[in-house]
Formats: structure tokens, sequence, C-alpha cells
């Protein structure tokens, strides 16, 4: 009810009543208070109260959910997502992992924008982090962001293996070098073509698209065959010194395989959407990728 809503959202910090004020700034002043929240929702409908509720972040969904006492449940969950991330912490010689922003960028992407998101890996538990992706030159807002939540959808997680590429609308696939050490096998590329088959979105960023080498479409061709995509660029791989440690690139493998690769200039956002497909380049990418995932879910 307003009463309840008006309740909870007084016992909830400055923040939350300002994300009000900025969703209904129409009718209210931007430096709205509390009191004027309470004052509006009393002459809310109660589609208002829903639109506004499904406006929330996930973060104030949470925060007013537990002020309500649990009289009022989360707003339903506009789809399901599944992020897979590597299991290998080493590729070759070579310290690495998944990126962070590859993970972070399209988890709160997909969790702000109403989504049931879970976080998968190749082999389950942790998921190892290239620490070069949390160094003060690459960590993000939404690096930050998951580190004050102790970094826990990515502890413990689930494996690809027992996940159902059919229960899930977008499969993204996040990056980090580590992808190159399982993302190109026959398992995780029989779990791509089945969610393919299924007309599921799937999406992949950076060195994510690994996980479409051995992914095949109806026909029994590449996946990838006639369409475009975008993937870290060769130029990129030089740059950071490991063309010599991948074991192909990823730019001339899916060219190879019969993909149109656009490319961009090196750590610059690229983002690429195919039909159900959607590919970005690299970690600049990682959210521009997500949205084009809900894009082409139709979110």
């Amino acid at each position: 009810s307003a009463r309840d809503l008006c309740r909870a959202c007084s016992e909830l910090a400055h923040g939350v009543a300002d994300q009000f004020s900025q969703s209904r700034n129409h009718k209210m002043g931007s430096g709205a208070s509390t009191a004027g929240f309470c004052a509006a929702a009393k002459v809310m409908s109660q589609e208002e109260m829903n639109a506004l509720v499904g406006a929330f972040d996930a973060d104030s969904r949470a925060k007013l959910q537990k002020a309500l006492g649990g009289s009022a449940g989360p707003a339903p969950a506009k789809g399901k997502v599944l992020i897979v991330a590597t299991s290998a912490s080493k590729m070759g010689d070579h310290e690495t992992g998944a990126w962070s922003e590859e993970i972070c960028g399209p988890y709160f992407t997909f969790a702000d924008a109403g989504f049931e998101v879970t976080v998968c890996s190749i082999g389950g538990g942790d998921i190892p982090i290239d620490a070069g992706s949390l160094s003060d030159s690459f960590k993000t807002e939404n690096d930050k962001r998951m580190i004050e939540q102790d970094c826990k959808p990515l502890k413990g997680t689930p494996k690809l293996a027992d996940q159902d590429p059919t229960s899930f609308d977008i499969c993204f696939f996040a990056g980090g070098h580590g992808t190159c050490v399982d993302f190109p096998t026959d398992a995780v590329g029989d779990f791509v073509s089945k969610a393919s088959a299924a007309e599921k979105v799937v999406a992949a960023v950076c060195h994510g698209p690994m996980c479409l080498v051995n992914a095949k479409g109806k026909d029994g061709e590449p996946l990838v065959k006639g369409k475009t995509v975008s993937v870290f660029s060769d130029l990129e791989e030089g740059q950071v010194s490991l063309t010599d440690k991948v074991p192909f690139l990823v730019e001339a493998k899916l060219k190879e395989l019969g993909a149109t690769v656009e490319v961009a200039d090196p750590w610059t956002a690229k983002a690429v959407r195919d039909g159900k497909l959607v590919t970005g380049q690299n970690p600049q990418s990682s959210v521009s990728a997500a949205k084009l995932a809900l894009e082409a879910f139709g979110a």
C-alpha cells in the first residue's frame, strides 16, 4: 500500500528517496525530500507504485524489501541470465584468469535491469581473477561495486556442465586470457550450440568469443560462419605481448571459421549484434555488449 511504501522509504537512506525524486522529476523537484515522497506515494496508483519500484536498481530494491519487512516481495525477474567465466588461473606459465570488468560490468547491467543473474564457471568454485584487471589502471566502478559485495557472486560458483542452456534467456561468456585454456572445447561449444538452437541470446566479450570456436549452427557449420562479430583484436594481443602465449589469435580464428570480424581502435568500445549473437571487442566493451544482449532479448 501507499502507507507501507511511505514507511519503508522513510526508513531508507536518502539515496533511495533521491532515486524516487529523479524518477518522478516531472511531478516533484529534484531536491524532493522523503516527506515529499510520502505525499506523492499517497496519491499513486498501483501501476505507478509497481513502475516506481521496478525502476530502482538492485541494491535499492533489496533495501526496500528489507525495510518493508517482507510485506512486499521483489519485482518478478524480467528474465534469466547466465554469465560464464573461466576457471583457468594460468595459460601455460602466464598467470591469468577472468578479467574482472568483463564479469562485473555485465553482471550489474543485467541485475539493475531486473534480471535474475547466475554466475557459473567451467570448473565451478571461486573464479580466478586476473590481478591486472584490478590494478589502479583498470579497476572500474563495477569492480568496486562487486568488491563492496565481498565478491559473493564470484565465489563458490556452479559448474557450466550442471547448467541447462535452454533455461536461460541470455548466456553471456566473459573474457580474460584464462578462457584461452578452457573455452575452446567441445563441451563449451556444445553448450553454445544448444543455446543458439533454442533461440537464446548468446553473448561474449573480449576473449569470451573463444566459446564460439567449436560451436555449430543447426546446419552443422560453424556458428559464426556468415555472422558479423567483434573480438579482442590481433593488434591488441600484440600490444599486451601475448601473441606467442595464446593457443591461437581469436580474431584470425573466427575469420578462418567464416565470420566477418569488425574491430575498432585498440582499447575503445566496440560491440556488435547479429541477430541473437552479440560480441564485444575488449574490456571497454563489456557493458555495451551486455546492453546489446538485452536489446537482442527484447528487454
